[in-house]
């Protein structure tokens, strides 16, 4: 089928296949960006969202993933945290909604959070909830059906777990937990009532077989939120000889997104100081969120300057809820 056909069928409603997926990746880059643009406006017209993370705490993570600077297992020189009080979760969600950011985000550390840890974090989520317009978010690993039912109530409306990359390349980046157990963590959050945010990491070593895999696993999860993060890496980690994606390919890759995945928010995140050059041209291929601040670890770019970048590209700051019919 040719793009144009394959625009119409999108704009109209209707959700493409793999095969058709696939038939992108020959398309010329400039007719992809012009069909990205179409579908982004067709259902979030000219919105950008900003969300903030917060890391809740830091390090000493038991698990594996190689690209990670939290692991334990790895010398990156990244030092450990505590969980943070309740007050300083308050006072960094308050720096941000006073500063026009829609979405706070507590990230923490390790394979889950022990349950007291829940506890402090549900209070932070009940204080933020109450007293700001923000709206709670969180990536707190692999919790439980009932952990997740007891944050929602605590105020959190939306659950992040990455999936990191495809099923069939994940084995290779992490070996100490599975994909199942990352499906079943969105699935659990999804069944509570709790919004679904999850992406992935490109630039890793897969391919675009894997990549329109990621997207497809995306739709079947639900995921209305898609941080799409860039590989930086990360000295000390097994990936930090990886090259660094180039922009044609990033490019490509995020107008994949857009196309199976027309109705979800494709959110920019880790790397984007890598991409500082063009990371606002991303914006005519699909994406239409950002993560603004630092990084767990790393460096981001300011609130003030994502909102003049916004503004340039003739943007509305808006939070999104919902795509437009």
């Amino acid at each position: 089928m040719r793009l144009n056909d394959l625009t119409s069928k999108i704009l109209g409603g209707g959700m493409i296949t793999r095969d058709e997926a696939m038939s992108l990746l020959d398309a010329p880059l400039e007719d992809l960006r012009i069909s990205s643009k179409a579908i982004t406006e067709r259902f979030f017209k000219e919105k950008v969202e900003l969300c903030c993370i917060s890391n809740g705490k830091c390090g000493n993570c038991t698990e594996n993933c190689k690209f990670c600077s939290q692991s334990r297992r790895f010398d990156t020189e990244i030092g450990q945290s505590r969980l943070k009080s309740v007050d300083e979760f308050f006072a960094e969600a308050k720096y941000n909604n006073d500063r026009g950011v829609h979405r706070f985000s507590i990230v923490t550390s390790g394979l889950r959070l022990p349950p007291n840890e829940v506890k402090q974090v549900g209070a932070a989520f009940k204080k933020i909830s109450s007293e700001l317009k923000i709206r709670c978010c969180g990536s707190l690993g692999l919790l439980s059906r009932e952990e997740l039912k007891y944050l929602k109530d605590c105020g959190l409306t939306r659950f992040h777990n990455n999936l990191e990359t495809s099923r069939r390349f994940f084995p290779q980046i992490c070996t100490t937990h599975t994909y199942d157990q990352k499906l079943e963590t969105l699935r659990n959050a999804h069944e509570v009532g709790l919004e679904v945010c999850s992406g992935c990491i490109i630039g890793m070593g897969e391919d675009f077989n894997d990549r329109i895999d990621i997207a497809f696993t995306l739709r079947e999860v639900g995921s209305v939120s898609t941080p799409i993060n860039i590989l930086n890496p990360i000295k000390g980690t097994p990936l930090e000889g990886r090259p660094i994606l180039g922009e044609e390919e990033i490019e490509r890759t995020v107008a994949l997104f857009r196309h199976i995945l027309p109705r979800t928010v494709l959110r920019t995140a880790g790397g984007r100081l890598l991409i500082r050059d063009f990371y606002t041209k991303l914006f005519d291929f699909g994406i239409n969120a950002e993560i603004t601040g630092d990084m767990l670890t790393t460096k981001g770019l300011t609130i003030a300057s994502d909102i003049s970048d916004a503004i340039a590209a003739q943007k509305v700051v808006q939070r999104i809820d919902a795509p437009e019919a």
